[in-house]
Protein backbone atom coordinates (compact mmCIF):
# COMPACT_ATOMS: atom_id res chain seq x y z
CA UNK A 1 0.00 0.00 0.00
CA UNK A 2 2.94 2.17 1.14
CA UNK A 3 4.71 1.83 -2.91
CA UNK A 4 1.12 2.59 -4.51
CA UNK A 5 0.76 5.76 -2.48
CA UNK A 6 4.57 6.75 -3.13
CA UNK A 7 4.09 5.93 -6.93
CA UNK A 8 0.53 7.87 -7.37
CA UNK A 9 2.24 11.00 -5.41
CA UNK A 10 5.11 10.71 -8.21
CA UNK A 11 3.12 10.55 -10.62
CA UNK A 12 1.59 13.57 -9.79
CA UNK A 13 4.70 15.48 -9.21
CA UNK A 14 5.90 14.90 -12.38
CA UNK A 15 2.13 16.39 -13.72
CA UNK A 16 2.22 19.71 -12.01
CA UNK A 17 6.32 20.11 -13.22
CA UNK A 18 4.91 19.50 -16.83
CA UNK A 19 1.98 22.05 -16.27
CA UNK A 20 4.60 24.90 -15.14
CA UNK A 21 7.27 24.37 -18.41
CA UNK A 22 5.84 25.83 -21.53
CA UNK A 23 6.06 22.93 -24.67
CA UNK A 24 6.79 24.53 -27.79
CA UNK A 25 3.71 24.05 -30.13
CA UNK A 26 3.25 20.44 -32.18
CA UNK A 27 4.63 22.57 -35.61
CA UNK A 28 7.59 24.45 -33.84
CA UNK A 29 10.81 23.81 -35.46
CA UNK A 30 14.10 23.72 -33.61
CA UNK A 31 16.68 26.17 -34.30
CA UNK A 32 18.82 25.10 -37.49
CA UNK A 33 16.26 22.40 -38.21
CA UNK A 34 14.85 22.46 -41.68
CA UNK A 35 10.84 23.62 -41.64
CA UNK A 36 9.11 20.34 -43.29
CA UNK A 37 5.34 21.70 -42.81
CA UNK A 38 5.37 22.04 -46.22
CA UNK A 39 6.24 18.36 -46.83
CA UNK A 40 3.60 17.70 -44.48
CA UNK A 41 1.02 19.11 -45.88
CA UNK A 42 1.60 18.19 -49.39
CA UNK A 43 2.37 14.51 -48.86
CA UNK A 44 0.39 11.96 -46.63
CA UNK A 45 4.20 10.28 -45.10
CA UNK A 46 1.77 7.56 -43.59
CA UNK A 47 0.23 6.34 -46.90
CA UNK A 48 -3.27 6.74 -44.93
CA UNK A 49 -4.82 9.76 -46.78
CA UNK A 50 -6.64 8.83 -50.03
CA UNK A 51 -7.14 11.86 -51.18
CA UNK A 52 -3.61 12.91 -51.22
CA UNK A 53 -2.55 8.88 -52.20
CA UNK A 54 -4.99 8.54 -55.37
CA UNK A 55 -5.45 5.30 -57.18
CA UNK A 56 -4.33 5.40 -60.90
CA UNK A 57 -7.02 6.25 -62.74
CA UNK A 58 -6.02 3.51 -65.80
CA UNK A 59 -3.90 0.69 -65.38
CA UNK A 60 -0.29 -0.14 -67.19
CA UNK A 61 -0.56 -2.31 -69.92
CA UNK A 62 1.44 -5.06 -68.21
CA UNK A 63 0.28 -4.37 -64.60
CA UNK A 64 -1.26 -7.05 -63.09
CA UNK A 65 -4.82 -5.70 -63.02
CA UNK A 66 -4.61 -5.30 -66.79
CA UNK A 67 -3.19 -8.54 -67.54
CA UNK A 68 -5.18 -10.49 -65.05
CA UNK A 69 -8.27 -8.13 -64.88
CA UNK A 70 -11.80 -9.47 -66.73
CA UNK A 71 -12.68 -8.40 -69.85
CA UNK A 72 -15.92 -7.56 -71.69
CA UNK A 73 -17.68 -10.17 -74.08
CA UNK A 74 -19.33 -7.24 -76.08
CA UNK A 75 -16.13 -7.60 -79.24
CA UNK A 76 -15.90 -11.24 -78.41
CA UNK A 77 -17.15 -12.16 -81.93
CA UNK A 78 -14.92 -9.96 -83.83
CA UNK A 79 -11.64 -12.12 -83.67
CA UNK A 80 -13.86 -15.44 -83.62
CA UNK A 81 -15.03 -13.63 -87.20
CA UNK A 82 -11.32 -13.90 -88.15
CA UNK A 83 -11.07 -17.51 -87.22
CA UNK A 84 -13.79 -18.36 -90.26
CA UNK A 85 -11.61 -16.74 -92.87
CA UNK A 86 -8.73 -18.64 -91.53
CA UNK A 87 -10.46 -21.97 -91.78
CA UNK A 88 -11.63 -20.95 -95.30
CA UNK A 89 -8.12 -20.25 -96.36
CA UNK A 90 -6.59 -23.12 -94.13
CA UNK A 91 -8.85 -25.75 -95.14
CA UNK A 92 -9.12 -24.93 -98.45
CA UNK A 93 -5.14 -25.42 -98.99
CA UNK A 94 -5.27 -28.75 -97.54
CA UNK A 95 -8.20 -29.59 -99.51
CA UNK A 96 -6.65 -28.86 -103.01
CA UNK A 97 -3.09 -30.14 -101.36
CA UNK A 98 -4.18 -33.48 -100.04
CA UNK A 99 -7.88 -34.21 -100.16
CA UNK A 100 -8.61 -33.51 -96.64
CA UNK A 101 -9.46 -30.88 -93.98
CA UNK A 102 -8.18 -29.80 -90.68
CA UNK A 103 -10.98 -27.88 -89.45
CA UNK A 104 -14.41 -29.13 -91.00
CA UNK A 105 -14.41 -32.68 -89.39
CA UNK A 106 -17.35 -33.97 -90.93
CA UNK A 107 -15.67 -33.96 -94.34
CA UNK A 108 -13.05 -36.22 -92.65
CA UNK A 109 -15.14 -38.71 -91.32
CA UNK A 110 -16.80 -39.34 -95.11
CA UNK A 111 -13.62 -39.42 -96.32
CA UNK A 112 -11.82 -41.75 -93.63
CA UNK A 113 -15.33 -43.89 -94.05
CA UNK A 114 -14.74 -44.05 -97.95
CA UNK A 115 -10.90 -44.77 -98.02
CA UNK A 116 -12.37 -48.36 -96.56
CA UNK A 117 -12.87 -49.12 -100.01
CA UNK A 118 -10.21 -47.54 -101.03
CA UNK A 119 -12.40 -44.29 -102.26
CA UNK A 120 -10.71 -41.40 -103.18
CA UNK A 121 -8.04 -42.66 -105.44
CA UNK A 122 -5.55 -41.48 -102.30
CA UNK A 123 -3.61 -44.59 -100.65
CA UNK A 124 -3.17 -42.42 -97.57
CA UNK A 125 -6.71 -40.95 -97.05
CA UNK A 126 -7.56 -43.41 -94.27
CA UNK A 127 -4.33 -41.78 -91.90
CA UNK A 128 -4.68 -38.36 -92.90
CA UNK A 129 -7.88 -38.45 -92.34
CA UNK A 130 -7.78 -39.95 -88.77
CA UNK A 131 -4.75 -37.83 -87.88
CA UNK A 132 -6.32 -34.71 -88.61
CA UNK A 133 -9.47 -36.12 -86.69
CA UNK A 134 -7.26 -37.32 -83.70
CA UNK A 135 -5.72 -34.58 -82.73
CA UNK A 136 -8.04 -31.83 -83.61
CA UNK A 137 -10.07 -33.94 -80.58
CA UNK A 138 -7.03 -33.57 -78.53
CA UNK A 139 -6.77 -29.53 -78.86
CA UNK A 140 -10.18 -29.37 -78.32
CA UNK A 141 -10.08 -31.57 -75.02
CA UNK A 142 -7.08 -29.27 -73.56
CA UNK A 143 -8.39 -26.27 -74.68
CA UNK A 144 -11.48 -26.82 -72.43
CA UNK A 145 -9.74 -28.74 -69.50
CA UNK A 146 -7.29 -25.93 -69.09
CA UNK A 147 -9.86 -23.36 -69.37
CA UNK A 148 -11.65 -25.13 -66.59
CA UNK A 149 -8.46 -24.93 -64.59
CA UNK A 150 -7.14 -20.88 -65.22
CA UNK A 151 -10.50 -19.28 -65.68
CA UNK A 152 -13.78 -21.64 -64.49
CA UNK A 153 -16.06 -18.83 -65.28
CA UNK A 154 -14.91 -18.12 -68.77
CA UNK A 155 -11.52 -16.98 -70.88
CA UNK A 156 -12.98 -13.22 -70.73
CA UNK A 157 -12.27 -13.26 -66.61
CA UNK A 158 -8.50 -13.22 -67.46
CA UNK A 159 -7.33 -11.12 -70.78
CA UNK A 160 -3.38 -12.89 -70.79
CA UNK A 161 -5.83 -16.11 -70.97
CA UNK A 162 -8.10 -14.89 -73.70
CA UNK A 163 -5.29 -13.20 -75.75
CA UNK A 164 -2.76 -16.62 -75.56
CA UNK A 165 -5.64 -18.71 -76.63
CA UNK A 166 -5.57 -16.68 -80.35
CA UNK A 167 -1.22 -16.40 -79.86
CA UNK A 168 -1.48 -20.26 -79.33
CA UNK A 169 -3.20 -20.73 -82.55
CA UNK A 170 -1.01 -18.66 -84.42
CA UNK A 171 2.30 -20.20 -83.26
CA UNK A 172 0.72 -23.68 -84.41
CA UNK A 173 0.45 -22.24 -87.76
CA UNK A 174 3.93 -20.64 -87.88
CA UNK A 175 5.17 -23.80 -86.83
CA UNK A 176 3.13 -25.51 -89.97
CA UNK A 177 4.51 -22.73 -92.67
CA UNK A 178 7.79 -23.28 -91.07
CA UNK A 179 7.70 -27.10 -92.14
CA UNK A 180 6.17 -26.11 -95.64
CA UNK A 181 8.45 -23.42 -96.20
CA UNK A 182 11.88 -25.23 -96.61
CA UNK A 183 11.73 -27.05 -100.67
CA UNK A 184 11.52 -31.00 -101.16
CA UNK A 185 10.66 -30.83 -96.67
CA UNK A 186 6.97 -31.50 -97.30
CA UNK A 187 5.33 -32.76 -100.37
CA UNK A 188 2.79 -29.71 -101.82
CA UNK A 189 1.05 -28.67 -105.16
CA UNK A 190 3.68 -26.16 -106.77
CA UNK A 191 2.40 -22.74 -107.19
CA UNK A 192 2.38 -20.88 -110.61
CA UNK A 193 0.23 -22.63 -112.04
CA UNK A 194 -2.95 -22.54 -114.32
CA UNK A 195 -6.80 -24.01 -114.51
CA UNK A 196 -5.84 -26.89 -116.90
CA UNK A 197 -2.95 -27.69 -114.42
CA UNK A 198 -3.56 -31.16 -112.96
CA UNK A 199 -2.38 -31.52 -109.27
CA UNK A 200 0.80 -33.83 -109.49
CA UNK A 201 0.01 -37.93 -108.21
CA UNK A 202 2.96 -37.78 -106.11
CA UNK A 203 1.84 -35.23 -103.70
CA UNK A 204 -0.81 -37.23 -102.23
CA UNK A 205 1.01 -40.56 -102.55
CA UNK A 206 3.91 -39.48 -100.36
CA UNK A 207 3.29 -40.27 -96.43
CA UNK A 208 5.46 -37.16 -95.42
CA UNK A 209 2.21 -35.14 -96.12
CA UNK A 210 1.06 -36.39 -92.86
CA UNK A 211 3.49 -34.65 -91.09
CA UNK A 212 2.22 -31.24 -91.73
CA UNK A 213 -1.35 -31.92 -90.09
CA UNK A 214 -1.11 -32.69 -86.60
CA UNK A 215 -0.18 -28.35 -86.18
CA UNK A 216 -2.64 -27.90 -88.09
CA UNK A 217 -5.96 -29.91 -87.00
CA UNK A 218 -4.81 -29.12 -83.05
CA UNK A 219 -4.56 -25.39 -83.36
CA UNK A 220 -8.41 -25.86 -85.44
CA UNK A 221 -9.57 -27.96 -82.44
CA UNK A 222 -8.54 -25.04 -79.72
CA UNK A 223 -10.23 -22.55 -82.43
CA UNK A 224 -13.42 -24.10 -82.12
CA UNK A 225 -12.96 -24.88 -78.86
CA UNK A 226 -12.32 -21.19 -77.53
CA UNK A 227 -15.58 -19.87 -79.61
CA UNK A 228 -17.92 -22.43 -77.16
CA UNK A 229 -16.02 -20.83 -74.32
CA UNK A 230 -16.38 -17.07 -75.38
CA UNK A 231 -19.99 -18.24 -75.43
CA UNK A 232 -20.53 -17.53 -79.13
CA UNK A 233 -22.26 -20.60 -79.93
CA UNK A 234 -23.56 -19.10 -83.51
CA UNK A 235 -20.37 -18.75 -84.44
CA UNK A 236 -18.73 -22.31 -84.62
CA UNK A 237 -16.12 -21.40 -87.19
CA UNK A 238 -15.07 -24.61 -88.53
CA UNK A 239 -18.12 -25.61 -90.34
CA UNK A 240 -21.14 -23.79 -91.69
CA UNK A 241 -24.06 -26.71 -92.14
CA UNK A 242 -25.40 -26.00 -88.63
CA UNK A 243 -24.89 -22.53 -89.48
CA UNK A 244 -27.16 -22.61 -92.54
CA UNK A 245 -29.74 -24.68 -90.54
CA UNK A 246 -29.86 -21.67 -87.85
CA UNK A 247 -30.13 -19.19 -90.59
CA UNK A 248 -33.26 -20.55 -91.79
CA UNK A 249 -34.46 -21.29 -88.55
CA UNK A 250 -34.12 -17.44 -87.54
CA UNK A 251 -38.28 -16.12 -86.85
CA UNK A 252 -36.39 -12.88 -87.31
CA UNK A 253 -34.09 -13.65 -90.65
CA UNK A 254 -35.46 -10.37 -91.97
CA UNK A 255 -35.46 -8.36 -88.91
CA UNK A 256 -33.28 -4.99 -89.18
CA UNK A 257 -31.66 -5.54 -85.97
CA UNK A 258 -30.40 -8.90 -85.66
CA UNK A 259 -27.46 -9.81 -83.84
CA UNK A 260 -26.69 -13.00 -84.16
CA UNK A 261 -28.24 -13.34 -87.86
CA UNK A 262 -25.34 -10.52 -88.74
CA UNK A 263 -23.10 -13.11 -87.01
CA UNK A 264 -23.83 -15.95 -88.91
CA UNK A 265 -24.07 -14.54 -92.17
CA UNK A 266 -20.91 -12.63 -91.91
CA UNK A 267 -19.12 -16.22 -91.03
CA UNK A 268 -20.46 -17.65 -93.67
CA UNK A 269 -19.11 -14.64 -96.14
CA UNK A 270 -15.32 -14.79 -94.19
CA UNK A 271 -15.15 -18.53 -94.77
CA UNK A 272 -16.21 -18.60 -98.49
CA UNK A 273 -13.62 -15.27 -98.90
CA UNK A 274 -11.10 -17.40 -97.15
CA UNK A 275 -11.47 -20.32 -99.58
CA UNK A 276 -11.60 -18.19 -102.52
CA UNK A 277 -8.32 -16.22 -101.75
CA UNK A 278 -6.59 -20.09 -100.76
CA UNK A 279 -7.52 -20.93 -104.22
CA UNK A 280 -6.04 -18.10 -106.35
CA UNK A 281 -2.83 -18.00 -103.47
CA UNK A 282 -2.65 -21.73 -104.62
CA UNK A 283 -2.16 -20.59 -108.42
CA UNK A 284 0.34 -18.35 -107.28
CA UNK A 285 3.93 -18.47 -106.96
CA UNK A 286 3.33 -18.35 -103.17
CA UNK A 287 1.44 -21.55 -103.31
CA UNK A 288 1.01 -23.43 -99.62
CA UNK A 289 3.44 -21.64 -97.54
CA UNK A 290 2.03 -18.08 -98.50
CA UNK A 291 -1.56 -19.46 -97.07
CA UNK A 292 0.02 -20.94 -94.38
CA UNK A 293 1.77 -17.83 -93.57
CA UNK A 294 -1.15 -15.27 -94.08
CA UNK A 295 -3.01 -17.04 -91.76
CA UNK A 296 -0.32 -17.25 -89.19
CA UNK A 297 -0.04 -13.55 -89.28
CA UNK A 298 -3.88 -13.07 -89.48
CA UNK A 299 -4.38 -14.98 -86.04
CA UNK A 300 -1.19 -13.68 -84.53
CA UNK A 301 -2.36 -9.69 -84.95
CA UNK A 302 -5.56 -10.97 -83.67
CA UNK A 303 -4.30 -12.16 -80.38
CA UNK A 304 -2.57 -8.95 -79.77
CA UNK A 305 -6.02 -7.03 -80.82
CA UNK A 306 -7.50 -9.20 -77.93
CA UNK A 307 -4.92 -8.07 -75.57
CA UNK A 308 -4.55 -4.59 -76.23
CA UNK A 309 -7.47 -3.38 -77.08
CA UNK A 310 -10.56 -5.53 -75.53
CA UNK A 311 -12.01 -3.26 -73.10
CA UNK A 312 -12.00 -3.63 -69.40
CA UNK A 313 -14.37 -4.25 -66.84
CA UNK A 314 -13.34 -1.57 -64.31
CA UNK A 315 -15.76 -2.72 -61.73
CA UNK A 316 -13.44 -6.06 -60.69
CA UNK A 317 -10.25 -5.66 -60.58
CA UNK A 318 -8.13 -8.26 -59.17
CA UNK A 319 -6.44 -7.65 -55.74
Amino acid sequence: RCSNNYAIARRAQEESVGERIPQPPFNATSPGAPDNRSSRDTFDMDGEDPKKHPLPSKAGLLSRARLLGPVTKEYGDWPLLAMSLVTGMVDGACFTNYGMFVGMQTGNTVILGLSTAGLPGNPYAWLTTLVSIVTFLVGAFLTFRASKLITPDGPNRNRLWEASLFMIQALFLILAAALATPDGLIPQNPGGTSRDTPNPPEVIENIKIVSLIPPLAFQSGIQIATSRLLGFNELPINVITSTYCDLMGDFKLLATNNVKRNRRALSVVLLLIGAIASGWLMRSEGGLESILWISAGIKFLTAVAVFCFTPAIKDEIPK
